[in-house]
């Protein structure tokens, strides 16, 4: 019968955790996407992407964020199902009855467990997958938008003044340009393109958008100078944007965790620690809210809410930063977030026994007077 009651207590713990995972989870998840949304709107306003792409954007972007919103929430939850327990005084009544604090510790760490399985898979495997959906989309839809903004049969020039572009037609996917013409403007030497066809490509690695003609013509010099060239070409690549930090910052989050592993570089030691401090996170996490949530009889069920948001800021913008320097090869990846978690634990052992602490300052002082 005791065992029996133990069972219903562990039972009734997992269930409150669970339940306010999912409720916190979802209205962060909630949240998440209302704002991804209205950027995407704001995108397709400007014509930066194609309005139908929107909701496969936000889809891959909002299953990609389960991996970093179910720590925090595990957190919360825990912190929320152990304060209303503490406030309406069913942990004394477990304490009365015999529940020692080790077995709440127990359920709170296989409910973590749990999470962090959960967390490492997503990270690990499900996310990147995601991401890399994300990216190819990304930049189909920017190669898209290079093209819907031309007017077929019109000229147009660039922001600089420098090029001016031709294209008798478009194809209805947005994808190809017919007979294109393009004048480029230089004080030593024009250039002058002719091409059947053209299109937009990106470069996956570096970001850098290419506008790449077909079987065509290059005239570089003036009419009538002896130096006059002419050349004809299957291809012809023309850079006509430079990619930046985070096209390449977000192609190396969207890479499968195994080829993070089998290329080893610093950048990609320090995005494969990344997604595996996201799974310990939510267990040290998870751990310390049982301390956090230890309250008197006259302290509300929130009182440990402002050092736990303080905590979690602390804990996730450390692990920002070891991340930034094993990117630049200041911190060896052998040794990586492993001390951010290490002084967390710290932290976690030291809020577990500051009750002890105390009293032995205080018997200390008390000696010394």
């Amino acid at each position: 019968m005791k065992s029996l009651s133990f069972a219903i207590i562990d039972r009734y713990m997992l269930r409150e955790f669970a339940v306010h995972v999912l409720a916190i989870s979802g209205v962060l998840w909630l949240i998440y996407v209302g704002t991804r949304f209205a950027r995407y709107l704001a995108q397709a306003a400007v014509g930066n992407i194609p309005a139908d792409v929107i909701f496969s954007l936000l889809w891959f972007n909002s299953l990609g964020a389960l991996s970093v919103l179910l720590p925090i929430a595990t957190f919360l939850a825990v912190m929320l199902s152990l304060g209303r327990m503490n406030s309406d005084n069913e942990l004394t009544v477990m304490a009365a009855c015999g529940v020692p604090d080790k077995r709440i510790i127990r359920n709170v760490s296989v409910f973590a467990g749990v999470m962090a399985i959960i967390v490492a898979y997503l990270a690990l495997l499900v996310v990147p997958d995601m991401r890399s959906g994300r990216y190819e989309l990304e930049q189909k839809a920017e190669v898209t938008a290079n093209t819907t903004g031309l007017v077929a049969g019109s000229f147009k020039e660039s922001q600089g003044g420098d090029w001016t572009f031709y294209s008798e037609s478009i194809s209805d996917d947005k994808q190809t340009m017919q007979s294109v013409f393009i004048e480029i403007e230089r004080d030593e030497r024009p250039i002058t393109l002719r091409s059947k066809r053209g299109h937009f490509e990106i470069d996956p690695d570096t970001g850098d958008k290419y506008l790449v003609l077909e079987d065509g013509y290059r005239y570089e010099g003036a009419a009538g100078d002896r130096d006059f060239a002419i050349a004809d070409f299957a291809t012809h690549s023309i850079l006509v944007e430079r990619g930046g930090e985070v096209q390449v910052r977000q192609k190396q989050k969207s890479m499968p965790t195994t080829e993070l592993w089998e290329r080893g570089t610093s950048e990609d030691m320090a995005e494969l620690q990344w997604r595996i401090a996201t799974a310990v996170m939510t267990i040290i996490l998870s751990l310390m809210a049982v301390s956090l949530t230890r309250a008197g009889p006259r302290q509300g069920r929130y009182v440990g809410f402002l050092p736990a948001v303080i905590i979690y800021i602390v804990y996730s913008n450390l692990l920002g930063v070891t991340r930034a320097w094993i990117e630049k090869e200041q911190v060896s990846p052998l040794v990586g977030a492993l001390w951010v978690h290490v002084l967390m634990i710290v932290v976690m052992v030291f809020l577990f026994n500051r009750g002890t602490l105390s009293r032995l300052l205080r018997q200390r002082r008390i000696a010394k007077s």
